[in-house]
């Protein structure tokens, strides 16, 4: 069976962005006080955070029956506020072409106290379509004589709220009256089973000597909250199978919830739904709990953290452990869910907007206020005979995926592609990390992963696997990107030594997708060897196992150095932002030793290239202006109140931060990635840049202060760009020795005597000028001087 499913992507903020705000304080520190060095290492020790592994979404296991809920979502929090979210929904169903009757049947959401279904709308082209009423749910289904190739698609528009969370009675539970429906939220089930003794003893030694349901529901989602999300999950996901192993899917612990409510009483039901988002991140299929309280069902989301309410974002598609679609036996059905969230507008008056439509072989882009270009396409059959995980960090064209998917559907072959396009190869870096940590349990399934990027950054993200001590034995790792091959050898050595996988091949620069899946599928289906399969795709590839290359043996100690710090979840993007601070420095030093080029002070630039460094040039050059132009205002206006210097930077430290937080919270409104790493630009160094301008202009003069700083950020423009595009950054972390001729270059440097560049520019300027006035003078008037 041929299917696309929903990866789970989530926006957070990187994890490493931590470790740079520490690499770009050390330097701040030369230049602030003992209370502001006091106030740094504050924020630093609050900013510190903790890695949670990503879990599994559950596969439908049965050829006619999907069901859904094992996707794991984030720990949340009861909101505090109602609140009122509008979505248009599209489920689409493909059928191929077939003799035989075929019948297709998919439980819907129906209107209830917090879910509104305002337009519904199915398209059936060949088909007999209806609606059936299966209490407590809705089912729509499709039935023909034989069809055709075709695309079945259900359209929903939906208005979702967010009510506050209502009180729980403290009553006895045996005073509890039962639900409309009767003994079915207390009956056992194949997969929940509430009558079992284990479960049983389970629920009484939990909730103790309490006998009020408001106890009683608290103490038992509490400890099911506690189980261990199942990146491996620990054979069925079952009642009885959570509760022995405390670990499980968000499936796996509603069930287990539901059973230990029932066993004291309580009538509870599983609910199985949608996790929406305004991002392709937030598309998730999930499951929880609704528990009877005498007069209303209250949602319980043990996965989720949610107790009482739920977000917007949560939708019910039915209640009771059913599966989602069931289909005619042996029919290769393909489905997917499109989702974007909508305007009030659009959704109650009608207005049109911008149609979600899903193509042959792709999962849609959904579309919301972040924009994120983010991707996930894939396929799965019956009888796989392997699996392929692709990572890119390129918008693959649509007929490439198709092909790829369709040559994967073709030889049998389970594949997931997920694509992240960012501007700044840092936060990619980042995302690709979360990325990888997130799709695991594919991963860890894969007989092959490959990842192509412009540079450096998938393989980075890769390492991150060594820190969750992730063995992919047997397992064959393609890893593309613009790199030197001495640090490809490391980065390479250092990923197979981690993880330990049959094979890694490098490509060490940029390669199309198509010939990487090629090289791929050639070795899984016709066991060609990836070196002989490169060759024939004109490819260089670098390959590292018991047979291939190797590091040579005065650099394993090195590695072996990285690997305890890997191991020691200490990453290795910070390390490089450490390293290559003193080969910025060097530069800095070039420019005002050698050309001559002023700037406001020596760390300035330094700084702020490293911020460009991880929010991209662009964005960088943005949020430089912003800043410092909002600064250069504000301090013009603090002028008049004649302040004390110190107290008028701490002012200007105050507004900076005012204007970074602004900055910041405009980037999570409107999903623009780079805007969250404004924290990187320190604080102290945009206010002492604003500080120095307005000094300089009082002392020389508007131009001379635009000219400073312009030059100042040319500088910073220039150190970026040598960084970024020679490789430095991976190249540093192969040889770390090169600081040592950092060292030696700036103490050559510190000797120098010599005229500056930008001096010999004005002395020939002024000897011209000499030379024309002397050219001016009348021979006659010579004669008589």
């Amino acid at each position: 069976m041929r299917a696309k499913f929903t990866m789970f992507v989530p926006a957070v903020q990187p994890r490493a962005l931590n470790c740079t705000v520490a690499v770009t304080t050390v330097v701040a520190f030369m230049l602030a006080s003992r209370s502001l060095r006091t106030a740094v290492l504050g924020a630093l020790l609050v900013s510190a955070t903790a890695w949670a592994r990503a879990p599994e979404p559950a596969h439908p296991g049965d050829e006619t029956e999907v069901f859904t809920g094992g996707e794991e979502t984030a720990q949340g929090a009861t909101p505090r506020r109602p609140a009122l979210a509008y979505w248009k929904l599209r489920l689409t169903v493909r059928v191929p072409s077939t003799e035989r009757p075929v019948r297709v049947g998919v439980l819907v959401p129906l209107s209830d106290g917090r879910q509104d279904v305002l337009g519904r709308r199915a398209a059936a082209p060949g088909f007999h379509f209806r609606e059936s009423e299966v209490s407590p749910n809705l089912r729509a289904e499709w039935a023909a004589e034989r069809a055709t190739a075709t695309a079945l698609t259900y359209d929903l528009a939906l208005r979702i709220a967010e009510p506050t969370a209502p009180p729980i009675p403290a009553e006895p539970v045996a005073a509890l009256p039962h639900p409309p429906d009767g003994e079915a939220a207390l009956a056992p089930t194949r997969h929940i089973q509430s009558d079992a003794p284990e479960v049983r003893r389970r629920a009484q030694r939990i909730v103790g000597r309490a006998t009020r349901l408001d106890e009683v529901i608290w103490s038992l989602y509490q400890y099911t909250a506690a189980f261990v999300p199942a990146a491996d999950p620990p054979g069925a996901q079952d009642a009885v199978t959570v509760l022995a192993a405390r670990r499980g899917t968000s499936l796996g612990r509603a069930r287990a919830l539901t059973a230990l409510l029932q066993a004291v009483g309580v009538p509870a039901r599983l609910v199985g739904g949608l996790r929406l988002g305004s991002t392709p991140e937030k598309r998730a299929t999930n499951s929880w709990v609704e528990a009877w309280t005498g007069s209303e069902w209250v949602p319980l989301d043990p996965a989720g953290g949610y107790f009482g309410t739920l977000p917007t974002s949560y939708l019910a598609l039915y209640r009771g452990d059913l599966p989602l679609i069931v289909h005619t036996a042996g029919l290769d059905v393909d489905y997917g869910f499109a989702i974007r969230q909508a305007t009030r507008r659009a959704v109650e008056e009608g207005e049109e907007e911008e149609d979600v439509a899903l193509t042959a072989g792709r999962r849609p882009v959904v579309r919301g206020a972040g924009r994120q270009p983010v991707e996930t396409h894939s396929t799965y059959v019956s009888e796989p005979v392997a699996s392929v995980v692709l990572i890119a960090d390129q918008s693959v064209p649509e007929a490439v995926t198709d092909r790829i998917l369709g040559e994967a559907h073709d030889a049998a072959i389970n594949c997931v592609l997920l694509t992240a396009r960012f501007e700044s190869r840092y936060f990619r870096e980042s995302y690709l990390e979360r990325l990888v940590a997130t799709n695991l349990p594919l991963i860890r399934q894969a007989h092959v992963v490959l990842v192509a990027t412009a540079d450096d950054a998938g393989l980075y993200a890769l390492l991150g696997l060594g820190e969750r001590n992730v063995r992919l034995d047997d397992a064959r790792i393609i890893a593309a990107g613009a790199m030197g091959r001495p640090a490809a050898l490391m980065l390479g050595s250092l990923l197979y030594h981690l993880i330990h996988p049959g094979e890694v091949v490098l490509v060490n620069h940029r390669a199309d997708l198509l010939p990487l899946w090629e090289l791929a599928r050639a070795n899984l289906i016709d066991g060609t060897p990836m070196a002989e399969e490169a060759r024939r795709w004109n490819i260089d590839a670098l390959v590292l196992g018991e047979a291939g290359a190797r590091l040579p043996a005065w650099r394993r100690p090195l590695m072996h150095l990285w690997a305890r710090a890997v191991r020691a979840q200490v990453p290795l993007s910070a390390l490089t932002l450490i390293l290559i601070l003193p080969i910025i420095a060097s530069l800095v030093v070039v420019a005002r030793i050698v050309v001559g080029l002023e700037t406001f002070g020596m760390f300035g630039p330094v700084i702020v290239s490293l911020a460009f460094i991880t929010t991209g040039l662009q964005w960088g050059l943005v949020i430089f202006v912003v800043i410092v132009g909002l600064g250069v205002l504000l301090r013009a206006g603090l002028q008049r109140l004649r302040l004390q210097a110190v107290s008028r930077l701490a002012i200007l430290i105050a507004l900076v931060s005012a204007v970074m937080g602004g900055l910041t919270l405009l980037g999570a409104v409107l999903g623009i990635g780079p805007l969250l790493n404004i924290s990187i630009f320190p604080m102290v160094i945009m206010s002492n840049v604003i500080e120095n301008f307005a000094a300089s202009q009082v002392e020389l003069g508007t131009a001379e202060a635009l000219r400073m700083t312009l030059a100042t950020l040319f500088l910073s423009v220039a150190c970026y760009l040598v960084v970024d595009q020679a490789g430095l950054q991976s190249l540093v972390l192969a040889f770390p020795e090169i600081l040592l001729v950092t060292v030696a270059f700036d103490a050559v440097l510190g000797k120098w005597r010599g005229v500056r560049l930008l001096e010999y520019v004005r002395f020939f300027r002024a000897v011209r000028h000499g030379h024309a006035e002397t050219s001016a003078v009348s021979p006659a008037e010579a004669r008589r001087s």
